[in-house]
């Protein structure tokens, strides 16, 4: 049996939370202030994943969260990724 579209497919967004994918930059962040940037975004949102980080070395990470969007937190300046 073939489908046919009937042109009103539209996003469906009933089901799940928002999902925002974010870069937050801190020149040579260490593990304790990602670790408080972690906890900071908890406090609204799902942390889902986050990128690579070397403690000391890394000035970006990346995180895919859940829930509510966040801006600048524990001293990382926030920006959207696009996908």
């Amino acid at each position: 049996m073939a489908l046919t579209p009937s042109g009103f497919a539209k996003p469906f967004s009933a089901i799940g939370r928002d999902i925002f994918i974010k870069s937050f930059a801190k020149t040579n962040a260490t593990q304790a202030e990602l670790n408080a940037l972690v906890q900071a975004v908890q406090l609204t949102s799902t942390v889902t994943a986050i990128g690579a980080f070397v403690p000391g070395t890394s000035d970006v990470v990346n995180m895919i969260i859940e829930g509510k969007d966040v801006g600048d937190l524990a001293g990382f300046t926030a920006s959207d990724m696009a996908f």
